[in-house]
Parts: C-alpha cells; sequence; structure tokens
C-alpha cells in the first residue's frame, strides 16, 4: 500500500517526526506557505498536515485538498482555518491542548510582566553598554513597581487564563476576570472574582487578554475600552494580535493613555522594525514565543503527531475542533489498527 504523505509546514521537535515517520512520508517544505496561492498549489498531494497556524486554510485552499484527512494545529489557536469549510469537506481539524504548553504561555505572560514593571529589559541594555560602569548612581533611573496588593484583569479565565491566576495570586496579586460565561468553580479555586468587561477594564492595575481569536473577540479591545483603563494601567497580550486594535494601542502608548504594554503577539505577524511599536520605550516585545519551551514543543509534537495517526489508523482524533462530522468524515485508512 503506497504510503500517505503529511506536510509539516515549519520544523516541530523530533519526538513528533519520528511518531509521524512510523506511518506516513513526512515531507518539509521551503516555500512561503502564507501565501494562500502558494499553499493551495501543493496541498493537493496530501494527506494530512502539521499546521503552525500561520497558513491560511481557507475555503479555497481547501476545495484544493483533495485528498485530504485532517488539519492538525501545532497549538490550540485554530483561527488560520476555515472550520465551516473543512466541516463542509469533511477535513477533521484539530489542536494540541497539552498542559505543558499552558504553563509555558502563563510563566511567559508573568516574565512579560515583570520585565515591564521592573524595567528588566532597559536595565540589561544599561549594563551591557557599559553605561552603569560610566555612571555608576544612574542605576536609580530604573525605579520599578510592586505588584503585591495591585489588581490584574484576566480576559478569559479558560486553561490559560487561569494558570496566569494562578501564579498571580502568588505574586500577592488580587485577581477579577471576564468571560463569556461565569465559572463558578474557577472563582473558588482561584479567589477570583467576576466582573463585566467595562468594570474590570476601569478597575485593573494590569490587564491580560487570554481570549481564543474569533469573529467577536477580533477588535475587542479598542479605542473606548483603553479609555476605560486607568492612565497607570498595563496590557499584557499573549493570546492573539488582533483581540487589540493595533492603532488604538499605539496611540494609548503614545499618548500616556496607559502606562504600558508588554505583547507577544501582533496584529500582523512578523512586526515589522519600522512599527511604531518597536520605538516605544513603554513596551516589552517578545516575537510570539510564549509556547516555546522545551516541554512544551515536545509534547505538543507528540500530541500533533498521534492525532494524525489515529486518523490515518481510520480513528477519530483525540482532540476535534470540529466533532460534529463524525460519520460524514473522510475516512481512507492507511495504517493498520
Amino acid at each position: 500500500m503506497k504510503r500517505p504523505k503529511v506536510l509539516i509546514t515549519a520544523p516541530i521537535h523530533s519526538a513528533g517526526v519520528d511518531i509521524l515517520s512510523k506511518v506516513a512520508e513526512v515531507i518539509y517544505t521551503s516555500k512561503n506557505l502564507s501565501s494562500e496561492e502558494e499553499l493551495a498549489s501543493i496541498i493537493g498531494d496530501f494527506d494530512a498536515v502539521v499546521s503552525m497556524g500561520t497558513e491560511p486554510f481557507t475555503g479555497k485552499v481547501l476545495e484544493k485538498a483533495v485528498k485530504l484527512l485532517i488539519v492538525a494545529r501545532h497549538g490550540v489557536g485554530y483561527d488560520n482555518v476555515d472550520v465551516e469549510a473543512a466541516t463542509r469537506l469533511g477535513i477533521w481539524v484539530t489542536i494540541t491542548p497539552v498542559e505543558e504548553l499552558f504553563d509555558a504561555v502563563a510563566d511567559h505572560a508573568m516574565a512579560l510582566l515583570l520585565c515591564l514593571v521592573r524595567r528588566v529589559c532597559d536595565a540589561d541594555v544599561f549594563v551591557r553598554s557599559g553605561k552603569w560602569f560610566s555612571n555608576p548612581h544612574e542605576n536609580r533611573v530604573f525605579i520599578g513597581a510592586g505588584l503585591r496588593g495591585k489588581v490584574m484583569g484576566i480576559i478569559g479565565l479558560g486553561r490559560i487564563g487561569s494558570r496566569i491566576a494562578e501564579r498571580a495570586k502568588g505574586f500577592g496579586l488580587n485577581v477579577m476576570y471576564y468571560d463569556i460565561e461565569r465559572k463558578i468553580d474557577l472563582e473558588k479555586k482561584l479567589g477570583a472574582e467576576f466582573h463585566p468587561l467595562d468594570e474590570l477594564l476601569k478597575s485593573s492595575d494590569i490587564i491580560v487578554v487570554a481570549l481564543p481569536l474569533t469573529e467577536k473577540t477580533r477588535g475587542l479591545i479598542g479605542r473606548r475600552e483603553m479609555s476605560l483603563m486607568k492612565p497607570s494601567a498595563i496590557l499584557i497580550n499573549i493570546a492573539r494580535g488582533p483581540i487589540v486594535d493595533h492603532e488604538a494601542l499605539v496611540e494609548a502608548l503614545e499618548s500616556g493613555r496607559i502606562a504600558g504594554a508588554a505583547l507577544d503577539v501582533f496584529f500582523r505577524e512578523p512586526l515589522e522594525a519600522s512599527n511604531k511599536l518597536t520605538k516605544l520605550k513603554n513596551t516589552v516585545l517578545t516575537p510570539h514565543i510564549a509556547w516555546l519551551t522545551e516541554e512544551a514543543r515536545k509534547a505538543m509534537s507528540i500530541a500533533v503527531a498521534e492525532e494524525i495517526a489515529r486518523v490515518l489508523r481510520g480513528e477519530e482524533p483525540k482532540y476535534p475542533v470540529n466533532p460534529s462530522i463524525r460519520g460524514s468524515a473522510r475516512n481512507k485508512r492507511y495504517v493498520a489498527n
């Protein structure tokens, strides 16, 4: 029997590759798959794909994917996939909701917070440039802010947001949250208080965006929302860039409407060096690496590979985004059970 072909759009941990290599022909591509036309031109050759989240799996692309059984996201966000089109065509869409990923992103959120409020990045440049040696008393310009007793407002108390809340409590922060629906059990467990979004924005010293990107959350934090924040507030986004209105954020930071922002995700990625955000002193910026720990990479690669292996065996995946296609999914068994 001819081996199925699996496309991996960017390098993943070898643990996942090892699993896939036993059941399929694994192919990496050097092509730029951020282009709809480029992706559509090659996708017809593949039975499965590991998506890193930057490829546009639009309806147009999926129509060309005549052999495709599964789009397996190496991550938990799937806003790059037209799930409705995939469902109509009988193509599974899956994610990798592993504990190591949630811990990694929550850790990074706290790292961004500390770097911003304690001016770690600026101080590092100060030491490396020799300015401290030349001006030994100038270190006093790096006056930071304490955390204990302040309020962190978490927008989205899901698997990542709840872990951020756990860490925030350890720093002595008071936690409030907003979500589409209340999480009573988590409120009790974490000591987090539910508040409507506007009230959270008005009351929080630190605001963390931890929501998935959907049509409802796109642009959720815009000019009106930023106008409600304290002038001393800082905004942290480790979710998806388009949830925050980019131009409104730049204006708020430039004008001092809010005190600062720490961002791992952006309205368009990669972020251009000429973007205004890179010129501002009241920002900390990282290149979408919140998930990027060795433990998370390994666990995610195994999870994504196992999802593909299940589908190639004619089984249902464990973490489908579109479970409604049970019974109507494309089903070609390539691998013995």
